[in-house]
């Protein structure tokens, strides 16, 4: 019920904001007409698909894959759309009443949407092609002694779904592994919903040199598809699943706990639980995906925690540490510290359904632990 409700609230809003969007399109470009209703249907027709999006069949995937970027790049144009429609009413209202608002809204929304071509395919560039390697070096009071320099290598969101290039894949791991680390960590959002993508990513880590420990933790995705599929299907493979338990590498001991987003009470997260098996004199470092775990991290003392979820929005500018997803969360994108606890948010190595990275290229993160001041 709860989510019906939810689906006809959303279902109402863009309603309208189509309504306005088809109304500035046609009125002040009308010589356009047959391809704006066109881009508005092919935008639209994913909402009568919803009921398959997790039907796990040949033929959901496809229309995932193919429907679900259409319809959420026409989301995403409608809601800026009406923002940008708003402020110009707002500019005719003031200053030209007298002229007739297609004329007055006619070079304003020519330069609008060509902005927004300009920036899709931008973005769909540094979705696809960089690959940003951020070497953070982060200091912990007692450090135990053998671990200073130790080496994490971070990806997150990687999304494995239809589409998704193998070579893709195989380049990620390759490059994680020339960097060294002593241990590289997936960080969630392995696969988009369903399980069936999961040979597509056990077969890209075998560009990872096989010395180099992979650990993972679930993501929400994970669990709006078959968690306890993914985890049976990852037990015993290259990839080592931390479900609210730990695995020592050295003396760090990597705690990794399920996700916010499980229905299942079972698979819910367990701080203590993930660890409560730390060795004495070993360092614990707290795996999720989401970064709210970040506070119970700081009541526990725990001096490390490693996150991502965020993709940075898939839209930001890094140097001044701005992302859409800041907008919305308290920790989005880089590194926090809350007195003798710290947070690293990765932004994602992949991208989530719309292939589209504005100013967030995708991320791999290299971890340097050093010793700080006591």
């Amino acid at each position: 019920m709860r989510t019906a409700s939810f689906l006809l609230i959303a279902v109402a809003i863009f309603a309208v904001l189509n309504a306005i969007a088809l109304r500035h399109l046609l009125t002040v470009h009308p010589r356009r007409r047959a391809f704006v209703i066109a881009i508005a249907i092919l935008g639209n027709v994913m909402w009568l698909f919803l009921p398959l999006l997790n039907a796990r069949t040949g033929f959901s995937r496809l229309v995932r894959a193919t429907l679900g970027p259409l319809w959420v790049g026409w989301l995403a144009f409608v809601l800026l759309d009406s923002i940008f429609v708003t402020l110009v009413l707002v500019a005719w209202a003031l200053v030209a009443r007298k002229r007739p608002f297609r004329e007055f809204a006619r070079w304003p929304s020519r330069a609008f949407l060509s902005a927004i071509i300009l920036g899709s395919i931008i973005g769909f560039y540094q979705a696809i092609v960089p690959l940003r390697v951020e070497v953070v070096p982060i200091a912990i009071r007692d450090l135990p002694a053998g671990i200073d320099g130790f080496h994490i290598a971070l990806v997150a969101d990687l999304h494995v779904g239809l589409f998704t290039r193998p070579s893709r894949l195989q380049q990620i791991f390759a490059t994680t592994s020339s960097l060294r680390p002593n241990v590289a960590i997936i960080a969630g959002d392995l696969i988009d919903d369903d399980p069936y993508f999961i040979p597509k990513l056990l077969n890209a880590t075998r560009s990872l040199d096989p010395s180099i420990p992979l650990l993972a933790v679930l993501g929400n995705h994970e669990m709006y598809g078959a968690p306890r599929e993914v985890i049976g299907d990852l037990r015993g493979s290259r990839i080592r699943l931390l479900v609210n338990e730990g695995a020592p590498i050295g003396r760090v001991w990597f705690a990794g706990i399920s996700d916010y987003a499980a229905r299942d009470a079972t698979l819910r997260p367990d701080i203590a639980k993930a660890v409560s098996r730390c060795p004495p004199g070993s360092l614990p470092i707290l795996i999720s995906h989401q970064p709210k775990s970040f506070d119970e991290a700081i009541q526990r003392q725990i001096p490390l925690t490693l996150v991502a979820h965020t993709h940075g929005g898939q839209l930001g500018i890094r140097p001044l540490h701005w992302s859409l997803a800041g907008l919305f969360l308290p920790y989005h994108m880089g590194l926090y510290e809350r007195g003798a606890s710290r947070l690293y948010v990765n932004t994602g190595t992949g991208y989530w359904v719309l292939p589209f990275r504005l100013g967030m290229t995708p991320e791999i993160t290299l971890v340097e632990l050093r010793r700080g001041p006591r």
